[in-house]
């Protein structure tokens, strides 16, 4: 607030304030002020409703810039969606534009082997018009190799199969079994020793390919440290073997492989084994429902070599 004269300029009197102006009382001179928009004292005389006033102008210039950041930020919104849209429908046109000329690619590759089909179709009816005095020689047809197999055609393959067998039973490392409580022991396999092999052929239900068997059966140790030791029994077998015509000998993928256990099996996991050898040949030979006949074959000497 600047205070245009403290002293009456007329006769130097004191100047008291009465409303908007200065009086002197002394002269009776009357005197304006003079108010700064930035004085502090003139926004306490403002009137309440010029303060409401600035307030609500405020208030709106608020709004005002909530509703720009909100369009602004709308806007954004859109403009990704837009975006995405238009990302999606482009992958679905480059799709349906491939698989037209995918789809046209393969119709011109089959239009042009049909057409070398039938310009090949067409010379053989051209040289079958033709006379001829040499006989053509009947197609010979391939003879069907022999799936029943006989104990005295794997003599030769016993030492091998009972090999590889041992093998994959002993790849069975490991096996867990219910004891007492029904806590779970796991045992560990220590020993697996040839007992039987038999051949079961004409297996029902089965395509002539699949329809023998060379199976097995090994005397398996199991071992845990506070149970001691578990003797039982295990198979294995080697399935589709065959004799082709003019060969002697038998051929096998020498691939053994294991039944899926039934709940007469002992122990849990993936290395089941039969407490009693009669269990063992029931699931692994009798079950078969073929013919059976037994290999006799001894376990192959590991240190004959």
């Amino acid at each position: 607030m600047k205070l245009v004269n403290l002293q009456c300029p007329n006769c130097s009197g004191s100047l008291v304030k009465e409303g908007e102006n200065l009086v002197c009382h002394a002269c009776g001179g009357t005197f304006s002020i003079d108010y700064d928009e930035s004085d502090v004292e003139f926004e306490k005389i403002k009137t309440e409703p010029e303060r409401d006033q600035r307030r609500l102008e405020h208030e709106k210039e608020l709004l005002e810039k909530k509703f720009e950041l909100e369009q602004k930020a709308l806007r954004e919104s859109e403009k990704r969606a837009q975006i995405r849209s238009f990302r999606k429908r482009l992958i679905i046109t480059l799709i349906i534009v491939f698989a037209v000329i995918g789809s046209l690619t393969l119709s011109i590759i089959m239009a042009q082997i049909t057409a070398e089909q039938n310009a090949r179709y067409n010379a053989s009816i051209e040289t079958e018009k033709k006379p001829t005095n040499t006989p053509r020689p009947s197609p010979t047809p391939t003879p069907a190799p022999n799936y029943h197999i006989t104990p005295e055609d794997v003599e030769d393959l016993m030492d091998d199969l009972i090999e590889v067998g041992q093998k994959a039973e002993m790849d069975i490392d490991q096996c867990g079994a219910f004891k007492g409580s029904g806590a779970i022991k796991f045992f560990d396999k220590t020993d697996a020793v040839f007992v039987d092999a038999y051949i079961v052929t004409d297996i029902p239900e089965q395509k002539l390919s699949r329809s023998n068997r060379v199976v097995l059966i090994y005397e398996v140790t199991w071992y845990n440290e506070d149970a001691g030791e578990q003797k039982c029994y295990d198979a294995v077998y080697f399935e589709g073997l065959k004799i082709y015509p003019g060969d002697t000998k038998v051929v096998c993928d020498y691939a053994p492989e294991t039944i899926i256990r039934s709940d007469a099996a002992w122990g849990w996991g993936m290395a089941y084994s039969f407490e009693e050898y009669d269990q063992c040949y029931r699931e692994n030979v009798s079950a078969l429902g073929g013919n059976v006949t037994p290999i006799k074959a001894e376990e192959p000497d590991s240190d004959s070599d």
